[in-house]
């Protein structure tokens, strides 16, 4: 629906004052100081509209599309090591992520009547998960650009984009901790954006963020942003000081928490204080120097095709094909933003918040590190809220008679011109094979039901006693239902956790592997994992010595590039 340009005041660079207060520093623009009206009828509608098409496009075909990935699997089965054995993980937990995510995974599992079966495949649980966070998070987005900015425009164009791109759908609906790691920071920047002066906002929003750090590490590069909002925010209130330490008590609250987990379990630091990472020690896990293994990880750069050849040049191959305009669009809205912020960061700082918090995870991005495709997802949100103020500004330059009409079409063209997921398709719907539209692949293709085949084939065909190696997401499947099959395990856990190795696999004999459940996606991750750095190399080569010289394929079933199918070793 067009934004209705009346719905609020014109926006404004600088808090309104009341006659009888002296003049004081603008903070950032909200409700609380700039007397920023209700929402009234036709801001309910934009919010409504925003609610329901983050919902619809969002749980439309959930259970179908995309495939079931080895990441969901991963915090699906921690999720059920919670509620089933009271871990952290069903393995070896090597404190490779905090386990926030997870924890509520579980939380939200536990409600459910039939906990992991309540939607058939287990990790469709995770999945509607993620689309109640998704339209909760659609809120605080909302919400953050009209307080910005004054208006509906800003929260219209903001939530198109966060709930139409095509790369926005693709990665939300999948069960992963950046998902919720989203919906926690932008609770923390709503909150003290939605109240002024209150002394405890700095405590929940300082919460909120602590937790998204304790879901995914990577939040930390929204600290800055975030605090300076907080601190222009309580700039000029009396009890300043005890808002921002309220502020910093809260983030770190839960990441002392985490810390002091490790502590108590004697896990904190690797055993001799070896911090070799061509020799990891042994004895324990160690948070510490997980920590210092991850931050030394490095594929080479985002910007450069396969510069390592050791991950997929995702930027290129997934990202900009799914969605350029976001994408193009956001990172030159992002600069205006940072730009525009600057210099107007006395009188108006809210483009500098909003400039700033893009900025960090682009620069997460870009610094050259281990990438996965799925890493973009606290982009969509702030790249789309950066489009959302520069086009907000433009478009009130605008006459309205213009405006109305550029708005729509921009949003037709969206929706329906070639721009992501298929060269011949837009955000929702494209042209087929007969040359006649239909609705695009998130919305039209089936997937997942590859996954379910194989299982039932695996519960129909194979003892329950068999040692199987397979992928991290029929794993809960395979161990929550009868009949269970305790002897299977990832490739991930058979390579790397020596509980698994040792006790499982006879140490890495491959004589001990009776089938392997697997994809092409698996083939490919078994061949990179054996010889990604100096200290994993060669760790898959029992398990791709069987495959390769002792199994014979039983079982497959293709669609497209996806390729599924179940190998029994020949002993």
């Amino acid at each position: 629906m067009p934004p209705d340009r009346t719905a609020s005041p014109p926006r404004v660079l600088r808090p309104l004052e009341h006659r009888s207060d002296p003049p004081r520093e603008a903070g950032v623009p909200t409700a609380a100081t700039e007397g920023l009206r209700s929402l009234g009828r036709p801001g309910t509608i934009a919010l409504v509209f925003a609610l329901l098409s983050g919902l619809l496009t969002h749980a439309y075909h959930l259970f179908d599309y995309p495939l079931y990935q080895t990441d969901e699997g991963i915090y699906m089965e921690r999720a059920w090591a919670v509620i089933r054995e009271h871990g952290l993980s069903p393995q070896t937990y090597v404190y490779d992520h905090a386990p926030a995510g997870w924890l509520m995974i579980a939380a939200w599992v536990e409600l459910l009547p039939r906990h992991f079966e309540a939607f058939g495949n287990p990790v469709n649980a995770g999945r509607v998960l993620m689309v109640i966070l998704h339209v909760a998070s659609t809120f605080f987005l909302f919400e953050i650009a009209r307080k910005l900015t004054g208006g509906l425009l800003a929260p219209l164009i903001a939530t198109f984009f966060f709930n139409f791109s095509f790369l926005a759908v693709y990665y939300q609906r999948m069960a992963l901790l950046d998902n919720i790691m989203v919906f926690w920071v932008l609770l923390s920047v709503y909150l003290p954006l939605r109240r002024r002066g209150y002394l405890f906002t700095g405590l929940w929003s300082g919460l909120a963020f602590g937790t998204s750090v304790v879901t995914k590490e990577n939040a930390i590069f929204f600290a800055p942003a975030i605090f300076y909002l907080v601190y222009r925010q309580t700039k000029e209130e009396a009890n300043r000081s005890f808002a921002i330490t309220f502020w910093l008590i809260g983030a770190s609250a839960p990441i002392v928490t985490y810390f002091l987990y490790a502590t108590l379990k004697g896990e904190l630091f690797p055993k001799n204080f070896s911090f070799n990472l061509n020799k990891p020690p042994q004895g324990h896990v160690s948070l510490l120097y997980e920590m210092w293994y991850q931050i030394h990880r490095n594929s080479g750069t985002l910007f450069t095709p396969n510069s390592s050849g050791l991950q997929p040049d995702y930027l290129y191959t997934s990202w900009l094909p799914r969605d350029p305009y976001l994408l193009v669009g956001g990172t030159a809205a992002m600069l205006i933003c940072l730009w525009v912020g600057w210099r107007q960061r006395q009188e108006n700082p809210a483009w500098l918040v909003a400039g700033g918090l893009a900025f960090g995870i682009a620069f997460y991005l870009a610094r050259g590190s281990v990438i996965l495709d799925f890493y973009v997802i606290p982009l969509i949100p702030l790249y789309a809220l950066c489009i959302a103020l520069v086009a907000d500004r433009t478009l009130k330059r605008i006459p309205v008679a213009t405006a109305v009409p550029s708005i729509t079409i921009l949003c037709a063209v969206l929706l329906l011109v070639p721009s992501g997921g298929s060269p011949d398709g837009g955000y929702l719907l494209k042209h087929n094979q007969a040359g006649k539209l239909q609705l695009a692949d998130p919305y039209h293709v089936p997937q997942t039901f590859m996954q379910n085949e194989e299982i039932a084939w695996v519960r129909h065909n194979i003892p329950t006693s068999a040692h199987i190696v397979s992928d991290d997401d029929i794993w809960v499947a395979l161990h929550d239902v009868k009949p269970v099959y305790p002897y299977d395990q990832s490739h991930w856990n058979a390579a790397s956790d020596p509980q698994v190795r040792n006790k499982i696999f006879g140490g890495g004999n491959w004589q001990d592997i009776d089938y392997f459940v697997m994809s092409n996606g698996m083939e490919q991750a078994m061949q990179l994992n054996n010889g990604s750095t100096s200290s994993s190399r060669g760790i898959e080569a029992y398990m791709l010595y069987a495959l390769y010289y002792h199994s014979s394929k039983v079982w497959q079933i293709n669609r497209g590039d996806v390729h599924l199918y179940i190998y029994k070793v020949n002993h």
